[in-house]
């Protein structure tokens, strides 16, 4: 009896089952911060890329000899810092009749001319006072794969359970900014 006393009071090791219970969630918790952290200041210069590259449509400097590579240099400068290359940003530029009109269509490549069986994304900045819509967007991959697919799907898995529980692929956010103004009556 003495023996089974002494071992209910025994102490040792409880910290390293406290943290073994507590841990994996603690560090979920962390690279989910993380990511989130990341993918906020991805959507945060990503914003400022297109407000910038916007102007330049406003203003008309891309309608009077900048083109599209005046504003895809605009666009790219302003993101290089997070991510080089302008690698996998999209953006489309359109005219629409009037405010209530905006509705962008679809795109997946910035290529000119597209690829067979892709859909390009427009680039038509407009003339003086007409209604202009830029859209910038970018697949952002999550670094941690299992944090992405506990953000992307709700299905959060931790190791437990079976190898068929665990993370099937890259997933991604897409991240999005929009800026809809009326160009300046340039000549």
């Amino acid at each position: 009896m003495r023996m089974f006393r002494r071992f209910g009071r025994d102490e040792r090791g409880a910290t390293f089952m406290e943290f073994a219970l507590v841990g994996p969630m603690f560090i979920f918790l962390l690279l989910a911060i993380i990511e989130i952290g990341l993918t906020m200041l991805t959507q945060f210069i990503l914003d400022g890329g297109a407000r910038t590259a916007a102007r330049l449509v406003m203003t008309g400097q891309v309608q009077q000899g900048g083109g599209i590579s005046a504003f895809q240099s605009a666009l790219c400068s302003q993101v290089e810092s997070l991510l080089p290359s302008c690698s996998g940003v999209l953006f489309e530029v359109q005219t629409f009749a009037n405010f209530s009109s905006i509705s962008f269509t679809p795109c997946n490549t910035d290529a000119n001319p597209a690829p067979t069986g892709s859909t390009a994304c427009p680039f038509v900045p407009g003339t003086g006072g007409q209604v202009v819509g830029v859209r910038v967007s970018y697949a952002r991959p999550y670094i941690v794969p299992w944090v992405g697919e506990c953000l992307t799907t709700g299905h959060c898995w931790l190791g437990v359970g079976t190898s068929a529980s665990a993370p099937s692929g890259t997933y991604t956010t897409t991240l999005m900014s929009t800026v809809v103004f009326q160009n300046e009556p340039f000549q």
